[in-house]
């Protein structure tokens, strides 16, 4: 008789059918399969390819050690999906109802692992599709990730199956990473959040006072400070590794979210008769940042986890406190970093110790130098002549700069709607069209002045644009006095 191996098929349907399918993945890294409870539990969830994907363990390879037993195995072709996730991207171009696509969108791709569906969008961002047509099924993401995680075990778990579920989770997974590491912070944030949400779900639900609204929405501007931490310390990372699509989409989303938030904080602030005509315009925001809580705890963290070195994750530590508090959530000391970070002090404060830099006005040491550069009001950020950020300093505090940001290329450091504009503005400095930028405007209600200035060597070549950001909200209202 054929063996058929149906990777849509859940782990416990293939073992059911087949008995000999546990003591295969047994073999080749999945020892869970083993544990009945999990089998019963996990495996009616899991399929073969998200099993794969959370392992670590190459589904080409699961493949063929099941093609050695003799098994014909059925699985999607990566083509076709990608076809069919442009489709569903036409279909909400289109104007088509969204609880439709995410109908059809779940029974379709529930069996695929997150991975392989944001491969799938990166493929389609590279073949020219705009990144903001992808956006539109990020919402409908959600709904898949919904789908498998609602989806209730059979039968009530009892106190013991809940401890060998428990058992049976791979000892990486997130929950078990310690008080301190970057994620366990995120995800602190996220669980104060959710609970905000409920408060202003409550409010709209309730008494609807503008006032007391009004604070719970000012509160939820800390979403801002959470973005920020995943944008600058998460997301750039995984680009460097391939991971484009969290990047491209969700960065954009957090955008929309951010500019709407505002939105509505400016006319609550105006008026307070203005509640009822938001009411509609907050659900729906709150509704869209819980959806981003699950990309994030689904997607984005699992992808992290699975990417990062963990130099890479002392970094994020370090650069964390310069984020900034989210929902009240502190950063408490994580100890395995420490030493790292004892290290990169000590490090630091060798490479200032002796010497002096020679300058056409004068001399300095790497210390005063250092020191000066602190005391300036202002940021400044160098982008050598391969628009690769080479040094900054953070002072002025208007836009965050983590460490991780050195030596990555500037295009990856900022929002998928900005990249055209610094890549046309380098493009413009390096052809000599012009040779500085100076903008105004309100960030967060402040008055920031940021100027780009291009850098030409005495024989004229192009060596590197530099940055400037300056927040002019306290010398203002020290004129207007």
């Amino acid at each position: 008789m054929e063996k058929i191996l149906d990777l849509k098929k859940t782990v416990a349907e293939l073992v059911e059918e087949n008995p000999e399918v546990s003591e295969i993945m047994a073999g080749i890294g999945f020892k869970e399969i083993t544990n009945p409870v999990a089998l019963n539990v996990m495996g009616r969830i899991m399929t073969i390819p998200r099993g794969a994907a959370v392992k670590g363990i190459e589904l080409s390879k699961v493949i063929a050690a099941f093609e050695e037993r003799g098994y014909q195995v059925i699985s999607d072709d990566a083509q076709s999906r990608q076809g069919r996730i442009r489709n569903f991207i036409e279909r909400l171009s289109g104007g088509e109802d969204l609880d439709s696509v995410r109908k059809d969108f779940v029974e379709e791709f529930s069996h695929v692992d997150a991975q392989e569906i944001m491969t799938a969008e990166q493929t389609l961002i590279k073949e020219g599709m705009p990144v903001s047509e992808v956006q539109r099924l990020c919402d409908v993401h959600s709904a898949l990730f919904h789908g498998v995680a609602s989806e209730p075990p059979p039968g009530a778990l009892s106190h013991d199956e809940i401890h060998a579920q428990a058992a049976s989770v791979n000892p990486d997974d997130i929950d078990a990473l310690p008080e301190g590491h970057p994620l366990t912070i995120l995800r602190a944030e996220n669980a104060a959040l959710d609970a905000l949400l409920d408060t202003i779900e409550g409010e709209l639900d309730g008494a609807k006072r503008t006032d007391v609204m009004l604070q719970h929405i000012l509160a939820l501007g800390d979403v801002r400070s959470h973005y920020i931490k995943k944008e600058e310390l998460l997301m750039p990372i995984l680009y460097d590794y391939g991971v484009t699509g969290p990047s491209q989409v969700m960065w954009g989303i957090d955008d929309e979210m951010k500019r709407e938030l505002a939105m509505i904080i400016k006319a609550l602030k105006a008026d307070e008769e203005t509640l009822p005509m938001y009411e509609a315009r907050i659900r729906a925001l709150t509704q869209r940042v819980r959806e981003m809580i699950f990309k994030e705890e689904k997607i984005l963290f699992p992808l992290s986890l699975r990417y990062f070195t963990q130099m890479e994750w002392y970094r994020c530590y370090h650069d964390l406190p310069d984020m900034g508090i989210s929902f009240g959530v502190p950063i408490p000391a994580w100890a395995e970093a420490q030493p790292w970070l004892d290290q990169e002090a000590a490090r630091l404060a060798q490479s200032q110790v002796g010497g002096k830099l020679q300058f056409p006005t004068g001399e300095l040491s790497m210390e005063q130098l250092t020191t000066i550069l602190q005391l300036l009001p202002v940021d400044i950020t160098f982008i050598d002549k391969d628009d690769v950020v080479r040094f900054f300093t953070n002072e002025g505090q208007v836009f965050t700069r983590p460490l991780s940001a050195l030596g990555r290329d500037v295009m990856n450091c900022h929002p998928p709607e900005i990249i055209p504009v610094v890549r046309n503005l380098i493009a413009d400095f390096k052809a000599k069209k012009r040779t500085q930028m100076i903008v105004h405007r309100y960030i967060r209600e402040r008055p920031i002045r940021v100027h780009y200035q291009a850098m030409y060597d005495a024989a004229g070549a192009y060596i590197g644009t530099v940055e400037f950001v300056t927040d002019h909200a306290e010398p203002l209202e020290k004129f207007r006095r």
